[in-house]
């Protein structure tokens, strides 16, 4: 796989939206960040991540890439909750099924009636399927949200924990700013930090991790929109790159 052929069809996809309309009031500014909205009563909405991971951005042989596919639906106008299936493939284990993910996301305002946007988001994770419930995860989020004119400010604060076992809770969070340079489409940059657990917290961690994550979000069509960007790897632990795009459709 070529990295620059990559990026160019990344770029390509999002070009072509002068004829759409302007993106609807939930949807997503971010390509890490969770965002703010929620889906309307009774809306469904479904979404396709891609991510492709480069360990060695040099070595296209260490490439790896994930799937998920998302089922959203609106149970009032501040609560939503969705089911994702998730599939990742490599040259040793060629596809495979990952896991299962169950999600729900409150908001706890109206956009704009608060100082801060405040939501609550929380995740259960299955990251082996049904092959072992010992390995179940839960992940929650505070997701803190402002808009300031054409921009977009949004902060998460996640708390991650292995259920069933004696682990710590994990912490780490992602920042970002995106900015509407038309009625449909916007710029974006986020960072994405991992902080470690209670016992061994901060920087000098081996595995710490931290990507800075530019973007272009564009709504195609009154229910097509396309998000795409790279993650560029910024510690030793961090892959050097990761590309990441999600197709969201709504009916």
């Amino acid at each position: 796989m070529n990295i620059r052929g990559v990026l160019v069809t990344l770029a390509a996809a999002s070009l072509g939206v002068a004829a759409a309309p302007p993106e609807p009031a939930h949807a997503k500014h971010y390509l890490v960040s969770q965002h703010y909205g929620t889906a309307e009563r009774g809306e469904w909405e479904a979404a396709f991540w891609n991510d492709v991971n480069f360990p060695e951005a040099d070595h296209d042989g260490t490439y790896t890439s994930k799937h998920q596919v998302e089922l959203e639906y609106g149970l009032t106008d501040h609560l939503h909750v969705a089911y994702y299936e998730v599939y990742t493939w490599d040259r040793a284990k060629d596809w495979e099924r990952d896991e299962f993910k169950i999600e729900a996301k409150l908001r706890l305002a109206e956009a704009g009636q608060w100082p801060v946007d405040v939501a609550l988001y929380t995740e259960y994770k299955n990251p082996d399927g049904p092959r072992e419930v010992h390995s179940d995860e839960l992940e929650n989020k505070v997701i803190l949200s402002k808009d300031l004119g054409p921009w977009n400010v949004v902060g998460n604060f996640i708390f991650e924990k292995k259920l069933n076992t004696h682990s710590d809770w994990e912490f780490e969070y992602t920042a970002g700013a995106s900015y509407a340079l038309t009625p449909r489409t916007r710029v974006g940059l986020e960072l994405k930090e991992t902080l470690g657990d209670a016992d061994e917290f901060g920087w000098h961690r081996k595995d710490h991790q931290l990507y800075l994550v530019p973007g272009i979000y564009a709504t195609v069509t009154p229910h097509l929109r396309l998000l795409a960007g790279p993650a560029f790897g910024l510690t030793r632990a961090s892959d050097d790159l990761q590309l990441r795009s999600i197709v969201e459709v709504e009916f």
